[in-house]
């Protein structure tokens, strides 16, 4: 009985990270993520922020930009340093409160919730480790260390990197990514951004994971004269472990002012699936099953066997009625 009523609290409670430091902390003695960035890699199973943010409405879409248009179409340089950008397109949850920006929670009387948007990402290899180092940016120059006021928190141990809650109504995250050594092969970019609405509206409850909208997706960033990733056609892409079925469709091209376009993440409700082999354990579970009984699909097989003279994958073919 205390077991379950502690689980009914602690799920009661849950809310959303407002600082990057919440993902590194306990999840149950500081009431933070457990060392989960949230941002769909393989090493956490998958899981986004939609683990969290419940009933999102998936109309948002999330960007990834570099100085560098090459990175996505010829690959990345060894050792090369990229100035990055993670962009929340199509923003709507808490709009009434996007021209505020910092004026705003409990830094205003009277209390007006705040805009608070975040992102996690990670950029991994094929073996789902992270790769490369990350380092914030600094009046639009890579910097060193990590000043204060900056609006990108890096995990203790380099391999992520999440929003840092110092600003609301924060709409693109910049940061610098170093390419690791030669021969690491094709990299990953798993990204998650999270639309926040602003909560209930009250001081008591300022923040909430219901009605946000979120945004995942993978984007493959090919080694330099290694092999590119396949073009994907039909807008199939990586489905998540959240409940949510999701289509991202990765688009390359060029923008006429200073930056460039180099990826396109679009969620959606349905869509194709390419099946990792980390995820393809969901497929063996009863309810992934066409007709969940395998009894009733022996004898449906037997009597089919029976009228048709085929063998299936229970038996072989016999003659008579079927009936038996």
């Amino acid at each position: 009985m205390k077991a379950l009523v502690l689980v009914a609290v602690l799920a009661a409670e849950a809310h959303a990270f407002p600082t990057g430091t919440q993902f590194e902390l306990d999840a149950l003695a500081s009431d933070g993520g457990g060392g989960i960035a949230f941002d769909g890699a393989p090493r956490f199973v998958g899981h986004t922020c939609a683990v969290c943010h419940t009933a999102a409405p998936l109309q948002i879409e999330t960007r990834l930009e570099s100085d560098h248009a090459e990175v996505f179409s010829d690959g990345w340089k060894p050792g090369q340093q990229y100035h990055m950008r993670v962009l929340l397109q199509d923003a709507h949850a808490g709009q009434q409160y996007q021209a505020d920006g910092d004026n705003c929670g409990f830094a205003v009387m009277p209390y007006r919730p705040c805009d608070q948007n975040g992102f996690a990402l990670e950029i991994d290899d094929l073996n789902g480790a992270p790769k490369g180092t990350f380092a914030p940016v600094v009046n639009n120059a890579c910097a060193t260390g990590m000043p204060p006021d900056v609006d990108i928190h890096i995990f203790a141990d380099g391999t992520a990197i999440t929003h840092n809650g110092a600003h609301h109504a924060q709409l693109a995250w910049d940061f610098c990514w170093t390419a690791p050594a030669a021969g690491t092969g094709l990299l990953t970019a798993y990204i998650a951004v999270v639309d926040g609405n602003g909560g209930d509206g009250t001081m008591a409850f300022p923040a909430d994971t219901i009605g946000d909208d979120v945004s995942a997706g993978a984007v493959p960033i090919p080694e330099l004269g290694g092999t590119k990733p396949m073009t994907q056609s039909g807008g199939c892409a990586v489905g998540g472990d959240a409940g949510i079925g999701l289509a991202l469709v990765v688009l390359l091209g060029l923008l006429v002012r200073r930056r460039t376009v180099l990826a396109i993440v679009l969620a959606v409700a349905s869509g194709c699936v390419h099946v990792r082999p980390h995820q393809r354990e969901a497929l063996a579970r009863r309810n992934m099953k066409f007709a969940p009984d395998p009894t009733e699909d022996e004898l449906d097989l037997h009597m089919q066997e029976a009228r048709e003279g085929s063998s299936g994958g229970y038996g072989s073919s016999g003659g008579g009625c079927g009936c038996n």
